[in-house]
């Protein structure tokens, strides 16, 4: 019951942390860019891809065969690159779905880590295990958009930091539940 209770606690923690980062600090910005254009490239767009939303790479060619992937590379040579994450007006924006969504995600992110937290020993060995998971989470997909898809430096460095703070402060709260004794589960 005590792993239970500090996930939420954590999951609430993360929240808080993740809405502070987004909404009173830079963070949620740096390495974000206007499109140029503005209004009429957007207008564009929306008169190009409709009302579908979608997620879109240019150059695109299909396939993973030799070919294909000889097709791409030479594109990439000449052509400029991107990915696009397209939504239709009226689908974006923060809507109380969104925000339910990604309080659950950050509860059940949290249960997992008081899981793992509560073999180990003592505060300050569940607090460098948080971190050390709050570095794997920073670094598994923040690090490789960068590598893969050309997202800017000072934007993957970031959101990495907010995501290595969400449990950070989940990793208070769930040690601090856990108590500063011995394991309280065995997993």
């Amino acid at each position: 019951m005590r792993i239970l209770i500090a996930g939420v606690l954590g999951g609430i923690a993360m929240f808080v942390w993740a809405s502070i980062a987004h909404v009173a600090t830079p963070l949620a910005t740096i390495g974000l860019q206007p499109v140029p254009g503005g209004e009429a490239t957007i207008q564009d767009l929306h008169q190009r891809l409709g009302d579908k939303g979608a997620l879109y790479f240019f150059p695109y060619t299909a396939g993973t065969d030799a070919k294909s992937m000889a097709d791409q590379e030479a594109k990439l040579k000449v052509e400029p690159s991107g990915l696009l994450a397209y939504q239709a007006p009226g689908s974006g924006g923060v809507m109380p779905r969104q925000l339910g969504v990604e309080f659950a995600l950050e509860v059940i992110e949290s249960l997992l880590t008081a899981v793992l937290l509560s073999v180990a020993v003592g505060f300050g060995a569940r607090m460098r295990a948080a971190a050390m998971i709050g570095l794997v989470a920073a670094m598994a997909t923040n690090f490789s958009y960068w590598n893969w898809y050309g997202f800017s430096f000072d934007y993957t460095l970031a959101n990495a930091f907010t995501e290595l703070m969400k449990f950070v402060v989940a990793g208070v709260a769930i040690a601090f539940v856990l108590g500063r004794g011995d394991r309280t589960a065995q997993v």
